[in-house]
């Protein structure tokens, strides 16, 4: 076997791993801190934890791929892989919500696992097979999205929230013990030129490429954080007499779309343009999202949850394709850490422009100018691609 195929291989398993320890813990973190004690003012103190995340990766990210650039991704992974353990480790043991939010914020701050293994996939594979080893690599991480919360429901009931934290870390621990044993960086193209974050963020912005990515990534990422936290109430509403399971299989819907049709997406980007899959999969989500505003019957709704699913599955592998083609080797580092951050704004800002627009005028209207939203950046991400 080829080194940079067993690379591809363990960072897929490690990526697989990191994605249930986070996914298997996020659903139950209110549930956390009412264990804690917190009674009243528990929705502000779950907003909070959620966000405080997102806030320190929107920079932190960069940053961190911005060091993998220079001193070595397998580095910067490893760095990112012993924090994030270190922290779950110490999210079992805290008892305060104030020391929980240092924790969350310390977990944006100083991890970064996933972006960077995906960047020493991408750097490390061979330009011609970049595309379909990070639609692997992507895979694996929506899978783990799928099975992380019934694990975690299931170590909650055997060992309590602190015990499933602390299977969470011991499984990130073990991930980032893999990636040292087995994973081989090779050379890597280091750039001369000397710049700031700042100059990078200038830089993507500047550059019609990097623009167009993290325009359709920040559009993705704001409907899917803005879906979350109306979804389950507005299940309630037009499934009253579904069952409990069902909701939490709708909620896996989008993931489970992505693990089947992702490597087909990928196909079709190499037949006729990553960017022609981009629009595709906007277009299809824009219907899907002004359908899910008009329907009522949750079976219905399921469906068509399913087909949005599809359709966004499009985005992320087809944006890791054009940062594997089109960006310099020596940027790419960078360039998927300002991906992952492009993700974090839409998860800061989403939530509460949601519940705003609920409040006002229903939840089927969060399905509607979200899907307007889709088709504004299909407008902006044509206008892009033609100063490619």
């Amino acid at each position: 076997m080829k080194q940079y195929e067993r690379n591809l291989y363990v960072l897929s398993l490690a990526i697989f791993l990191a994605s249930i320890s986070w996914f298997q813990i996020m659903p139950f973190l209110p549930l956390f801190l009412e264990e804690m004690g917190v009674k009243e003012n528990i929705l502000q103190w779950s907003g909070i934890i959620f966000a405080i995340q997102s806030l320190a990766s929107i920079v932190a990210l960069p940053y961190w791929g911005k060091l993998g650039d220079r001193y070595g991704r397998k580095a910067m992974t490893l760095r990112a892989g012993f924090c994030l353990a270190g922290i779950y480790f110490g999210m079992s043991v805290c008892r305060t919500p104030y020391e929980l939010a240092f924790l969350r914020f310390l977990n944006g701050a100083l991890t970064g696992f996933i972006p960077g293994a995906m960047a020493l996939i991408a750097t490390g594979t061979p330009q011609e097979e970049g595309p379909r080893a990070v639609a692997i690599a992507q895979t694996a991480g929506a899978a783990g999205q799928i099975v992380g919360p019934g694990i975690g429901g299931f170590m909650a009931s055997l060992f309590g929230y602190r015990g499933s934290m602390g299977v969470s870390g011991s499984a990130v621990l073990f991930s980032t013990l893999l990636v040292l044993v087995m994973v081989r960086e090779g050379p890597r193209e280091v750039s001369e030129e000397k710049t700031s974050l700042l100059d990078d963020f200038r830089l993507m912005f500047q550059s019609p490429v990097l623009a167009s990515v993290m325009l359709v990534v920040l559009v993705n990422g704001f409907f899917m954080s803005a879906i979350n936290p109306v979804l389950a109430l507005h299940l309630r509403d037009i499934g009253r007499d579904a069952p409990a399971w069902l909701t939490g299989c709708i909620f896996s819907l989008p993931a489970t779309a992505f693990v089947l049709s992702a490597q087909r997406w990928t196909r079709y980007g190499d037949r006729a343009g990553y960017d022609r899959a981009i629009l595709t999969g906007l277009a299809g989500a824009a219907l899907c999202g002004i359908s899910l505003s008009l329907v009522r019957g949750i079976w219905v709704f399921a469906l068509f949850f399913f087909a949005l699913g599809v359709c966004v599955a499009s985005i992320a592998p087809s944006a890791g394709a054009i940062i594997c083609l089109r960006v310099p080797e020596h940027f790419r580092g960078r360039a998927y850490g300002m991906q992952q951050s492009a993700v974090m704004v839409g998860a800061l800002l989403a939530p509460i422009t949601a519940t705003q627009v609920a409040a006002r005028l229903g939840i089927p209207a969060v399905f509607a100018i979200n899907a307007l939203l889709y088709l504004a950046g299909i407008a902006g991400f044509r206008a892009l691609v033609r100063r490619w």
